[in-house]
C-alpha cells in the first residue's frame, strides 16, 4: 500500500491474483502522507486491515525495526472509517521476544511462577497501551491465553515454520484460548527458516551459503511444508490463512508460493468449510505454569518455563503428554529436513490446551480432560473439576495435583508415598520400568476399580462419579523419579533433544489406550490426520505425509461403516517447482494414487457414514 500506486497494487493482489480480502501491512503505512486516501480505498473495496506489524519494544531509533510511536489521529481514522474491518495493531512474536530478551533480566531471577506471570502481564499491558489496546496477536511461543485474557484482541494466530516450534501444538493452545475467550484464530506460515528464506524474485535472489538474510528457491521453508501448514490451518477452524511473503516472482507473476495461496482460495470456494475440527481431548496446566516448548528459537537453554525457571517434573509431564499425541514435536526447526513442524498423529490431531482458569462451560465441551501439570491448591478449581465429572466428563489426574485439591476428588485422596519396584501389571501383562519410582498411597472408596498394580499398591485407579469418571495416576507426575540423562548443556541442530525425565512406561501405555478410544478415523500411524465434523454422519479428513518418502494409506472408520469417500482434490503443481523439498532431501517423493500419498503431500477427503 506504499506509494501512489496503491490502487493498482491492491487491484493486482485482490482482483487479478485473487489471494484474499485481508490486508496484512507493516507499520510504515501509518506515516504515509496519503493515508486517508489509502484507507478510503480499503473501505470502498470492503477489505479488512489487519495486524500492522514491526513494533519491537526496547528498540532505539534507526533501522526498520523500532519501538515506533503512532501519530495522533491514525487509530481514530482506522476505527471511524473501517469499523469492524479494522482488526488492530500487531502483538507479533512478542511472547518469544519477551522470553528471549526480557525474562532473563527480570529481578529477582528466582521469582515464583505467579510473580513471573505478573512480570509478563505488566510488560504487555504497557505495550498494549502504546499500541492503542486494539490488537491482533501472532504468537511465537504458546502464551496466547495470557494475551486474550486481557479482552483487547480481535484475532490470534501463530508464526509457523521459520525457526519456530511445532504447528500442531501452537494451535492446540490457540484453539483452547480462542474458545475460552471468544476470539477467532488465523493461520500463518513463514517462508523463513534458521538458514535463510524462500525467494523467487530475481531482483533480490542471493545464493550466499552461510547468510541468514540470503533468499533463493532452495533456501527457507519448502513449498511442501508451506502448503501442508496452510491446509492444516484451514482444517483447524482458522477464519483466515496466508503466507508472510515471497508470493511474486516480479510485479506481474505469482511465485509458486503465491500460486499455493491462490489455489487454496479456489479450493475453499469450491468445497467450502470443512466443518468443525474434532478435538475431544483437553490438556490442562495450572494458570501460572508458564510452560513452554522444551527448546525454541528464543533461548539457548532447554527445558525452561517463563523463560528463566527450570522445568520441574510437572513440566516434563506436559512435555511427555504432548509427545504421545505429537511424537517428535521437539524437533521442529532444528532439522534441515523439516521434521517436527507437523508430526505423525497416531491418535489423530485432537487436543486443545487449557489452563486452570477455564470456566466449566468450556470444560464441558471435552469428553476427556487430562491434567498435565501440577494444579495449585484451589477450592474453586476442585469444585469445577467435580462438576465437570458429575456432568459426564472423564477426568485424568496425577497424584501430584490430587494432593493439592482439598479433600481430594470423587472420594480419592493422597495419604503418603511409597517407593516401589520397577514392574507394573496392566491387563494381565507385566510392564517393566527402567528404574524404581514413587507411587502415592491412595485412600480409595470401595467402588473404585484398580486398573494397574505394582505388587499390592494401586498404580492407576478409576471411579465412576455422577455421569462421569475419574482416573487417578498414582505416580506424582507420571515421569521417572531420577534423571535418565544429563540436562542438555548445548542445543544442537540435526540432533534429537535428550529427555531427562521420560514418561513412565505404564502411564504411557494407559494413556495410549485411552486416547485411542476417542479416535474417529484411522490411517497409517506415520501420517498426520485431522478430522472435521460436518454433521452426524459426514466428516472431512485431512491426511498429511511429513516424510519425504511416499507412504501407502487408507482410511478406516471406528464409528460405523463408511458409505462413501470423496477426495476434495487439492492442486499439486508445486511438486514440479524448484524448492518443493528442502535442499538436503534427495529422495523422490513419488506420486499420489488411490493408495499412496506422495512424500510431503497433503490430501483431503469427505467421508459419509451409513
Amino acid at each position: 500500500l506504499s506509494g501512489d500506486n496503491y490502487k493498482e497494487r491492491t487491484s493486482l493482489w485482490v482482483d487479478k491474483y485473487k489471494l484474499g480480502n485481508i490486508l496484512w501491512v507493516s507499520y510504515p503505512l501509518i506515516y504515509q502522507d496519503n493515508l486517508k486516501e489509502v484507507v478510503s480505498e480499503i473501505k470502498k473495496r470492503d477489505l479488512y486491515l489487519f495486524d500492522l506489524w514491526g513494533y519491537i519494544p526496547g528498540s532505539g531509533p534507526g533501522g526498520y525495526w523500532q519501538q515506533f510511536v503512532i501519530p495522533d489521529g491514525v487509530l481514530d481514522l482506522f476505527k471511524n472509517e473501517l469499523g469492524e474491518r479494522w482488526l488492530g495493531m500487531d502483538n507479533g512474536e512478542q511472547d518469544g521476544r519477551y522470553v528471549g530478551s526480557f525474562a532473563p533480566r527480570m529481578y529477582p531471577m528466582g521469582s515464583d511462577r505467579k510473580q513471573q506471570y505478573f512480570n509478563f502481564q505488566r510488560h504487555f499491558q504497557e505495550m498494549g497501551n502504546q499500541l492503542g489496546n486494539k490488537l491482533a496477536t501472532l504468537v511465537s511461543l504458546n502464551f496466547g491465553h495470557y494475551f486474550l485474557k486481557e479482552g483487547i484482541y480481535t484475532l490470534i494466530g501463530a508464526e509457523t515454520a521459520q525457526g519456530l516450534p511445532n504447528s500442531q501444538i501452537y494451535y492446540s493452545f490457540i484453539r483452547g484460548a480462542g474458545k475460552q475467550y471468544g476470539v477467532h484464530w488465523f493461520g500463518n506460515a513463514s517462508v523463513w527458516n534458521r538458514w535463510g528464506w524462500k525467494n523467487y524474485d530475481p531482483k533480490t535472489i542471493s545464493y550466499a551459503e552461510n547468510d541468514y538474510n540470503a533468499g533463493n528457491p532452495l533456501k527457507g521453508t519448502s513449498l511442501s511444508l508451506l502448503k501442508r501448514l496452510m491446509y492444516t490451518h484451514l482444517f483447524y477452524d482458522c477464519v483466515a490463512v496466508g503466507f508472510e511473503g515471497s508470493m511474486e516472482i516480479d510485479e506481474k507473476r505469482l511465485s509458486p508460493i503465491g500460486k499455493i495461496q491462490q489455489e487454496a482460495v479456489k479450493w475453499s470456494e469450491k468445497y467450502q468449510d470443512p466443518g468443525t475440527m474434532y478435538t475431544p481431548v483437553a490438556f490442562m496446566t495450572d494458570f501460572f505454569s508458564g510452560w513452554s516448548f522444551p527448546r525454541h528459537l528464543y533461548s539457548g537453554d532447554a527445558y525452561k518455563v517463563w523463560g528463566n525457571l527450570p522445568y520441574e517434573k510437572s513440566d516434563y509431564l506436559t512435555d511427555n503428554m504432548l509427545n504421545i499425541i505429537y511424537p517428535g514435536y521437539q524437533d521442529a526447526s532444528y532439522y534441515h529436513d523439516e521434521r517436527g513442524f507437523i508430526t505423525p498423529t497416531p491418535f489423530g490431531d485432537m487436543v486443545d490446551c487449557l489452563m486452570s482458569d477455564a470456566p466449566l462451560w468450556v470444560l464441558k465441551q471435552y469428553p476427556l480432560l487430562v491434567i498435565t501439570d501440577e494444579l495449585q491448591s484451589n477450592i474453586e478449581v476442585k469444585d469445577k473439576l467435580n462438576a465437570y465429572v458429575q456432568n459426564g466428563g472423564h477426568l485424568v489426574i496425577t497424584s501430584g495435583s490430587l494432593k493439592n485439591l482439598p479433600d481430594g476428588i470423587a472420594g480419592i485422596q493422597v495419604k503418603g508415598e511409597v517407593n516401589v519396584s520397577s514392574s507394573i501389571v496392566y491387563g494381565g501383562e507385566t510392564i517393566k520400568e527402567n528404574d524404581s519410582f514413587v507411587l502415592s498411597e491412595l485412600e480409595l472408596p470401595q467402588k473404585a476399580t484398580v486398573i494397574q498394580t505394582c505388587g499390592d499398591v494401586p498404580a492407576i485407579v478409576e471411579i465412576t462419579e455422577g455421569a462421569g469418571k475419574v482416573t487417578v495416576i498414582a505416580s506424582p507426575f507420571g515421569v521417572s523419579e531420577h534423571p535418565q540423562c544429563p540436562l542438555p548443556v548445548k542445543i544442537k541442530e540435526d540432533q534429537p533433544l535428550d529427555k531427562p525425565y521420560p514418561m513412565l512406561k505404564h502411564v504411557q501405555a494407559y494413556m495410549e489406550d485411552l486416547f485411542s478410544t476417542h479416535t474417529l478415523f484411522e490411517t497409517d500411524p506415520n501420517l498426520s490426520l485431522v478430522t472435521c465434523v460436518k454433521s452426524a454422519n459426514e466428516y472431512s479428513v485431512l491426511i498429511t505425509n511429513s516424510s519425504w518418502n511416499p507412504c501407502t494409506f487408507d482410511i478406516r472408520s471406528k464409528i460405523g461403516e463408511i458409505s462413501s469417500i470423496e477426495e476434495l482434490k487439492i492442486n499439486h503443481d508445486e511438486m514440479k517447482a524448484v524448492g518443493y523439498t528442502p535442499k538436503v532431501v534427495s529422495v523422490s517423493p513419488g506420486k499420489n494414487t488411490s493408495t499412496i500419498i506422495a512424500g510431503g503431500g497433503t490430501r483431503a477427503f469427505r467421508i459419509k457414514i451409513k
